[in-house]
């Protein structure tokens, strides 16, 4: 988000003009870090940009090794490699309600009206709700990328309405809310890690995927999947996450630099991601994907009551139920 976890360009300027005068430091701190994408990705993308980034303005005293398409693990296992220090840095996307399941708020079906909803929410107080959850947790929040809206693709019809997907088989995150999510729609809906998704396409153990269209470009689902339908069902966050133990260890200065460099790696996806929304639909229409506009309004219908029920399965409904108005409502009289 463009103005996410922003400090002041003095603080920025002093620490880094510090550290260029100062002696040479004692110590090179050396992070690793994993996102389930390839090379092509947004997210690998976005960790290219914070590397680039935190190396420059630290004057080499931090390094960071990209790895990506999972080489690292899949995103549960990158979490509970940052909660035991033993992975410095990942991006999570759905798998966060492993951690918290509070935090499944922001995967709700059509809770988020558009970017510019998703942008008051994220870099409001809910953003630092969440970012002091997760801390709690053993996790630091750098910041929140851009994936996108989540659309369907699949391989028998086009998706107009939710019981279109009558009977198909779809794949979903690790995810007991997005199983839900698709079984209420008539699916039949079951979890896989992200890597193993284009095999399963292609050899017909599942029939669809949910996923940005970003997504749908990088990791060629157009070679294995014939139909788009653009549902806009979910607003995907990306949390770009650090191991909470790996960033106490960081002399205060180099904490102000990893988060500004999150910040604004989180802010380059954003302004890639959003440009590129338009384009990238093109390029899958070209490359023979049939394309429809889903009945949105049907889909809303289908969805709203799952709000209820999530917020009846959380330890403090109340809480939950008062979470999803504030999130819903947010900026709706701008």
């Amino acid at each position: 988000m463009r103005n996410q976890h922003l400090f002041s360009l003095a603080i920025v300027c002093a620490v880094v003009v510090g550290l260029a005068a100062a002696p040479a430091m004692a110590k090179t701190y050396k992070f690793r870090a994993n996102t389930i994408g390839n090379k092509s990705s947004i997210t690998y993308a976005g960790l290219e940009k914070f590397k680039a980034l935190i190396e420059f303005r630290s004057g080499g005293a931090i390094n960071v090794k990209l790895f990506d398409s999972a080489a690292l693990g899949d995103q549960v296992s990158g979490i509970e490699s940052m909660q035991a220090g033993t992975l410095a840095i990942a991006t999570v996307e759905t798998p966060i309600t492993t951690v918290d399941k509070m935090l499944g708020v922001t995967a709700l079906p059509y809770i988020f009206r558009d970017r510019e909803h998703v942008e008051t929410v994220m870099e409001g107080p809910i953003g630092e709700f969440i970012k002091a959850r997760l801390e709690n947790k053993g996790l630091h929040v750098l910041g929140y990328m851009e994936s996108g809206f989540r659309q369907i693709t699949n391989n028998k019809r086009p998706i107009y309405k939710p019981s279109d997907l009558k009977g198909i088989k779809m794949r979903t995150p690790n995810s007991k809310l997005r199983v839900k999510i698709f079984n209420s729609y008539g699916a039949n809906a079951s979890p896989l890690p992200f890597n193993e998704l284009y095999t399963a396409l292609q050899t017909g153990v599942f029939d669809a995927q949910e996923n940005p269209v970003i997504w749908v470009k990088t990791t060629k689902f157009y070679e294995v999947q014939d139909y788009l339908s653009i549902t806009n069902h979910l607003y995907t966050v990306t949390y770009l996450l650090m191991s909470q133990e790996k960033f106490d260890n960081l002399p205060k200065g180099l904490q102000l630099m990893m988060e500004q460099a999150g910040a604004d790696a989180a802010a380059y996806t954003v302004e890639v991601g959003r440009k590129a929304e338009s384009e990238i639909v093109d390029f899958l229409k070209a490359k023979g994907m049939k394309v429809n506009d889903a009945d949105s309004a049907a889909f809303q219908k289908a969805s709203t009551p799952l709000w209820d029920e999530w917020a009846a399965e959380q330890k403090d409904p109340r809480f939950a139920e008062q979470l999803i108005k504030t999130i819903s409502t947010a900026g709706s009289d701008r």
